[in-house]
């Protein structure tokens, strides 16, 4: 007899239904005892608490070693605008860097060797600066052309070489290459679960063919980042690591929803996982 005959004769056997509550009985068991979706997404949020908690510890504020230690710490930002201050006295702001240079520290010590001027006027190329001295903030804004006291409104006139390599030094920006691994990133995971899905033959199954509401929350969100950034200021970094984990749990908990087989939830959520990781460097290194 042939295969196509044995199995027809199998299928004209009578159904055995104590054996088909067994099995019910042992999934719906092993179902309960895995986590719910709340559970879940509270054990997310406990992790991600954590995180923010362990970044969100206080920073050590010991400055370079000078003769004088009334400053405590100089924060700078690259790049500014005569009459928009963006500078924050911490560095868990995106774009706000720490400065360490003695020089630097020196020359905000004592500004009684430069001359004011009343009616001076910054140049085109500006940093803002924030020296906290006495656990006081100063707020200052220098410029090719010379500096301005932001919360007192004195203009001093940069007309040494100290002050042009000060100047330098807080005018620069680090170039940052890797910032460009993240659409590499992005390509590499899609290309790879392409791959993956065409060699199993489940291409068809995909998930998050007609989501067009989460391209809409994506844009919306990056639209409230990119608005924030040019009229607010500087981005705190752990609110941004938030957004980055949260948009990966909205991603995954679709993808819960949406999701046929085993296997594509193994790639996808590994995709998701990828990609909020790469997310979370790109903002704290930047």
């Amino acid at each position: 007899m042939d295969l196509n005959n044995r199995l027809k004769e199998l299928n004209k056997l009578p159904e055995d239904k104590a054996v088909k509550a067994s099995i019910y009985e042992h999934i719906h068991h092993k179902k309960r005892n895995g986590l719910t979706l709340w559970q879940e997404s509270f054990l997310l949020l406990t992790i991600a608490t954590i995180a923010l908690f362990l970044i969100l510890i206080p920073q050590n504020l010991s400055p370079p070693q000078t003769a004088d230690q009334s400053i405590q710490a100089i924060y700078k930002h690259f790049g500014g605008k005569e009459g928009k201050f963006f500078a924050r006295s911490s560095s868990l702001y995106i774009s706000i860097k720490k400065v360490e240079d003695t020089i630097v520290y020196s020359f905000f010590e004592d500004l009684t060797q430069y001359v004011e001027k009343a009616d001076g006027k910054l140049g085109n190329h500006i940093a803002d600066v924030v020296v906290v001295k006495d656990y006081r903030e100063e707020r200052y804004q220098i410029s090719d052309a010379g500096m301005l006291n932001v919360d007192s409104g004195q203009f001093f006139v940069g007309n040494s070489d100290m002050y042009d390599e000060v100047f330098q030094t807080l005018y620069s920006v680090e170039t940052i290459p890797w910032i460009f691994i993240l659409p590499l990133i992005v390509v590499a995971v899609n290309i790879f679960s392409m791959y993956y899905y065409k060699r199993h033959n489940l291409e068809g199954s995909k998930p998050f063919r007609r989501i067009w509401w989460l391209l809409v929350l994506v844009l919306a969100m990056l639209s409230s980042v990119f608005a924030w950034a040019t009229w607010v200021g500087p981005l705190y970094k752990p609110l941004m690591v938030m957004f980055a984990f949260l948009y990966g749990f909205i991603i995954w908990h679709n993808l819960k929803r949406e999701v046929q087989t085993y296997s594509i939830y193994k790639v996808e959520t590994i995709k998701i996982s990828i990609i909020s990781a790469t997310l979370f460097l790109i903002i704290m290194l930047y």
